[in-house]
């Protein structure tokens, strides 16, 4: 062995004999080539071989050696400052501005938001203009502590930090959408302090949840959150100036992501603005002979299945999330959900006309009246929102389009699924990792060094949060929810966090159990759709900020930040984002006019909340009795049979052949959660989304490990990166001054015209009337 001092200049030669040596340890490393230490010669007694790292990891193919190569820094990075008065200044700065745009503008109609990789680009030039103008002053503070104004260039420590803050602002869109539909929906008058008080119980929960699982959720190798590696692909683009060869390519990361950041930027210009039928090119069959309703509802992709796959518009390839970031495996099974139950089950059963749901169109999430318009609740309800029967008589029952239906009983599958496969498998992924058997990977051993804050902090935050739960239903009498549902509600929020947060920890997947809270809600509050919206909103917001935090976490854990830092950090942030959404909604609403109407000013219509309200009244007013046992659609609750049943299909597999790499690989959630996002997401966004996962992470992680390594990642950060800022510039330079208004052609108006755009139904005239409703 030779050990080399890199402050020499000469390189030693010398003849080694190597075995088990694959092509890509030897092509690309950043800390030990055969080039830096002068190696010659080398003999290789066994067959060089591609790294076959993925196929003997069982169902991961991000292997801990892929996670490896993006991690910035090394261990001579631990002592870089993370709490800097700087990062907080921009962490609060930054977080204000999040929050408040995405307050104003969710209610406007097209809206806009600022992704968090937009937080990551502008802080990275701000952090580093701070550091030079900021003088090297420190301030001495009481027991021997003090505040270093400068402590030196800004680090990637500090600019992970401001990314969990800023990340767990953006999961406030929940309750932005509650106050809207409570002011201006249900004209009901909360107030923003209460509405302060519940986001602020509900961050505290999620905070406390987190605390008290991140052994499970953080800490196990296993659990990469493959969302997240972008991220740190970003960090290792700008801090690291390591630069390998990769199968000959010798660009650095930080050159590459400056040329993908561009050519993004600069391409999207033309599917969303000067050529937008780029967008939606897979649609072009339905434009042939455009009112031809079967002709759309096969090839349409604003309300058909999109059968083409065919797009050039990033944004509506990683519309379920980005595709470079999420493993093969969870690509293939959310595809294979949606051929299956989409394309051809769905479609059987709309063209037989099942509950009537031919006449309506096939791709969409409205109710629909017997005359084939939108459903208007107000138009059964009194004063005080609760059903009245003799109005619901004369004016229509509520149809629900097959799309609808088909999310429905396929998140009710979920929930099934989700809960059976998890309790299967609760020793492997959770009491294990509890106990610390799968910690001992380089980079748990580093951070070992760091203490954690001890379980009872999150024992003591979870008694508060829920204090302030129980102030908020009980303070007052006019309170929206009462005790006894808030309390179920949180504890389905509680507990289906951990399984739902395992998911999106290996498969970059986020399920939705929504569902499940209507259900429950539904049939204990018959036809109070009031009550239903608050008891869907604890429940599914301590999940929300849960996952968010969680992400944040596990960003911190990559970063080598001290757990006391990071999670200091996301109790911050949660904190923030509880007073300045709300405060910020508010305040428009008491003081915009006709905000949430047809005469808004701006497109302040809140088109999002309208939405939201539909799936509220649908579910509040006639619940209990559509979907109940013997309504009109109480088939979906078969799916809670059928998604319980596939789990247990799936684990008596494995076991009868561990071995099978079908039986280990096919994922029970996946099998239903990979098609519950339509009507919004359609054909020919999944199967763009599984043709990109397959190109770069089988093909080109298969052939071409080094180069995926090196920039694979930085490909998903550059792309983003570049919709996301080019979005925000189209919006505000383009749309948001009325310029687009005034640019019309074939290119931008083929695909507003025909029946993909007003979603034309297969079968004509009013809807038959069922028997025995109500």
């Amino acid at each position: 062995m030779v050990i080399w001092n890199r402050a020499n200049k000469e390189k030693p030669v010398v003849d080694v004999q190597v075995t088990n040596v694959t092509e890509d340890d030897l092509s690309c490393s950043p800390q030990v080539t055969s080039e830096d230490y002068g190696v010659k010669n080398v003999k290789v007694e066994s067959k060089v071989t591609a790294d076959n790292e993925s196929e003997e990891s069982g169902n991961y193919i991000f292997t801990e050696k892929d996670i490896a190569e993006i991690l910035p820094g090394n261990d001579y990075d631990d002592d870089l400052p993370a709490s800097t008065l700087r990062m907080w200044l921009l962490a609060f700065g930054f977080g204000a501005v999040v929050a408040g745009v995405d307050s104003f503008f969710t209610m406007r109609f097209p809206s806009v938001s600022i992704s968090v990789v937009v937080i990551l680009v502008v802080t990275w030039p701000l952090g580093q203009l701070l550091h030079y103008i900021t003088p090297e002053w420190t301030i001495r503070l009481p027991y021997n502590m003090k505040i270093e104004l400068n402590p030196g260039p800004f680090n990637y420590k500090e600019h992970g930090c401001i990314f969990m803050f800023t990340n767990v602002v953006t999961s406030a869109g929940l309750v932005n959408n509650l106050v809207i539909e409570d002011f201006k929906f249900f004209n009901i008058n909360t107030g923003i302090g209460r509405q302060i008080l519940f986001n602020m119980s509900c961050y505290i929960l999620s905070f406390s949840i987190l605390g008290l699982a991140r052994r499970i959720l953080v800490v196990p190798q296993d659990r990469v959150w493959p969302g997240m590696l972008s991220r740190i692909a970003l960090f290792k683009a700008i801090y690291s100036r390591d630069n390998p060869i990769a199968n000959g390519w010798k660009m650095s990361r930080w050159v590459y992501l400056a040329v993908v950041f561009f050519c993004s930027f600069v391409w999207y210009w033309f599917p969303d603005l000067i050529l937008p039928f780029l967008s939606i090119l897979g649609a072009w069959i339905s434009w042939i002979r455009p009112n031809n309703a079967t002709l759309s509802q096969v090839f349409g992709v604003k309300t058909g299945l999109g059968i083409f796959p065919v797009t050039f518009d990033w944004s509506q390839i990683s519309t379920i999330n980005n595709p470079l970031t999420t493993p093969l495996w969870a690509v293939a099974s959310m595809f294979g959900s949606f051929v299956f139950w989409i394309w051809i089950v769905m479609p059987g059963l709309y063209y037989q006309n099942h509950w009537s749901t031919a006449h309506m169109p096939i791709m969409s999430n409205s109710v629909f009246t017997l005359s084939g318009k939108k459903y208007d609740f107000q138009k059964v309800v009194d004063s005080n929102w609760r059903l009245d029967i003799e109005k619901y008589k004369k004016y229509s029952p509520p149809f629900l389009p097959i799309a609808f239906l088909m999310s429905l009983a396929l998140s009710i599958g979920v929930f099934a699924s989700l809960v059976i496969h998890f309790s299967l498998i609760l020793y492997e992924d959770v009491i294990k990792p509890w106990k610390g058997n799968d910690d001992s990977d380089h980079l748990n051993t580093s951070m070992k060094q760091y203490k954690p804050f001890p379980l009872y902090t999150y024992v003591i935050t979870l008694c508060i949060a829920l204090g302030l739960g129980f102030a908020f239903t009980e303070g007052w009498s006019d309170a929206p929810i009462d005790a006894g549902g808030y309390i179920v509600s949180i504890l389905i929020g509680v507990v289906l966090f951990l399984p739902i947060s395992l998911v999106e920890a290996r498969a970059n997947a986020n399920i939705s159990i929504q569902s499940f809270f209507y259900i429950v809600s539904a049939n204990w509050y018959i036809g109070q759709p009031v009550k239903l919206l608050y008891f869907y909103s604890f429940g599914f917001g301590v999940i929300q900020h849960g996952m968010h935090m969680a992400q944040g976490a596990k960003v911190g854990h990559y970063l080598r930040i001290r757990p006391k830092i990071y999670m200091f950090v996301l109790f911050m942030s949660g904190l923030w984002a509880a007073v300045v959404s709300p405060a910020v909604s508010g305040y428009i609403l008491n003081h915009f006019k006709d905000i949430c109407t047809a005469n808004a000013e701006n497109n302040m219509t809140c088109r999002r909340q309208a939405t939201q309200f539909n799936i509220q009244g649908i579910w509040g007013l006639f619940g209990s009795h559509l979907f109940a046992p013997g309504g009109r659609y109480s088939w979906v609750l078969w799916f809670f049979l059928i998604g319980a049943g596939v789990a247990i299909a799936q684990f008596a597999l494995k076991k009868w052949k561990p071995t099978a790499k079908y039986a280990e690989r096919f994922d029970p959630v996946l099998f239903f959660a990979g098609a519950q996002e339509i009507p919004s997401v359609t054909g020919y966004n999944v199967s763009t989304w599984f043709a990109a996962a397959f190109v770069f992470n089988y093909l080109i992680h298969k052939r071409f490990r080094p180069w995926w390594r090196k920039y694979n990642l930085v490909t998903s950060i550059g792309l983003d990166c570049g919709v996301a800022i080019a979005i925000i510039v189209i919006y505000f330079a383009v749309v948001y001054t009325g310029g687009s208004a005034h640019y019309k052609w074939w290119a931008t108006e083929v695909g507003t015209n025909g029946c993909d755009a007003k979603g034309c139904p297969h079968i004509t005239g009013a809807i038959p009337r069922p028997s025995n409703e109500f």
